[in-house]
């Protein structure tokens, strides 16, 4: 048993070297195929000077190839050169060109002989290269909670615009970068790297394979705010028999919508707008105040103006000729008299207590303790009897008086 199989190896061992025998002596010639082998292009950069490019995927060729066993056998797919120059391309469209294959230094020149190859000419598509900037364009999926608000107008963007460079037949249908931002229950501020997508006039997707761009993706800083309603409030001063109570003021808007981080807004649920003395109101107006916001808070409805309607339905105005006119403190050394003999007053109030009310029932005060030797107009106190307390002067009075020295007796 053990010398039969020793026979049966020694047999196994002189079939392996006849074989070689017979490839390496007997027919030293033999034939190969390498498929797929990749087209070197040279001097492809001379196109891009010439505002060219190639917009084709790189051509492969496939080489039937003869020659001894023993060079065959050194040769693959990877050590194959096909080469092909493109200097030659000098306008757009396709173009046939020829190719040159060499072998690995290790290979005596003329020992490897071609016998076939697929396909003969090399095809290639070039198209005039163009650059352009692009539009980076944020788009919004999804929405912020209720009582914020995302201000995509004011968005923060590290790059407005992005430099494309491609064949002109593409870039003449981009358009935007688009980049897409998802806001569904986003309550802070969106801070974020986006990559983008560059698309048509319609928004679509434009094939972008031969398209390079100056950067890969765009920072965005999108601001949440807080929105909250406030009313329009003014500072009313009484006078003139006129109270807050006793008008009818009319603030239009009554409110406006702000919005703002939460330490600027917590608190402020009015905002005063300007102030009115109504003794300064002789009748019924419509005034108009700036709407004046703090600083950080923006105002959401855009309304810059308010509109103030001011009327007195329940008041009545009267004039009265005062003569009665009384100087108090005098200074000491001087002597007053009173050049004013008659004032005339504008008085409101409510109807029932003006039908009582008449001239010989109010005095009219002046103060001279600060006045000089002189003709000079003070200001004036009026005092209204007890009986008519709701009724005020319409205005600011004064009267002229002269202060001359007294003679020393």
């Amino acid at each position: 048993m053990k010398n039969k199989l020793l026979s049966m190896l020694l047999a196994a061992v002189i079939s392996f070297g006849l074989w070689m025998y017979v490839i390496t002596v007997v027919q030293p010639e033999s034939t190969e195929t390498y498929y797929n082998i990749p087209v070197v292009l040279q001097n492809e950069s001379i196109l891009a000077e010439r505002g060219l490019m190639i917009v084709s995927e790189r051509p492969e060729v496939t080489l039937e190839l003869s020659g001894a066993r023993t060079h065959l056998n050194q040769l693959n797919e990877s050590n194959i050169n096909v080469i092909t120059n493109v200097s030659s391309i000098v306008t757009p469209g396709t173009h046939e060109l020829t190719y040159n294959v060499s072998y690995p230094g290790t290979i005596p020149s003329g020992a490897i002989t071609p016998q076939n190859s697929s396909p003969d000419m090399v095809t290639l598509k070039v198209e005039k290269k163009i650059s352009k900037p692009v539009q980076v364009v944020p788009e919004y999926t999804g929405s912020v909670p209720e009582g914020l608000i995302a201000d995509k107008e004011n968005v923060a963007l590290d790059y407005a615009t992005i430099d494309v460079s491609g064949p002109e037949s593409v870039l003449s249908q981009i358009t935007q970068a688009k980049i897409y931002v998802d806001l569904e229950g986003q309550t802070e501020t969106v801070v974020g790297e986006y990559t983008y997508t560059l698309c048509n006039e319609a928004g679509e997707p434009v094939d972008s394979q031969w398209v390079t761009t100056s950067v890969e993706a765009v920072n965005l800083t999108l601001t949440i705010r807080r929105v909250k309603e406030i009313t329009l409030v003014l500072n009313v001063t009484a006078g003139g028999g006129a109270t807050e109570a006793t008008s009818s003021i009319d603030i239009q808007p009554k409110t406006i919508r702000v919005s703002g981080s939460e330490a600027l807004l917590e608190g402020l649920d009015t905002l005063e707008i300007g102030t009115i003395d109504l003794g300064q109101l002789p009748n019924d107006e419509t005034l108009t105040f700036p709407v004046v916001l703090p600083e950080g808070i923006i105002n959401e409805t855009g309304i810059t103006e308010a509109t103030v309607e001011v009327k007195f339905p329940n008041l009545r105005t009267v004039t009265l000729n005062v003569d009665k006119i009384q100087l108090a403190n005098v200074p000491e050394g001087l002597v007053a008299e009173l050049v004013t003999q008659v004032l005339e007053l504008k008085l409101r109030g409510p109807a029932s207590l003006l039908d009582g009310l008449t001239a010989e029932k109010i005095t009219v005060t002046v103060d001279l303790a600060q006045a000089q030797a002189g003709t000079d107009k003070y200001a004036v106190q009026i005092v209204l009897p007890e009986d008519a307390a709701g009724v005020g002067a319409l205005g600011t009075y004064t009267v002229m008086v002269t202060l001359t020295e007294a003679e020393e007796t």
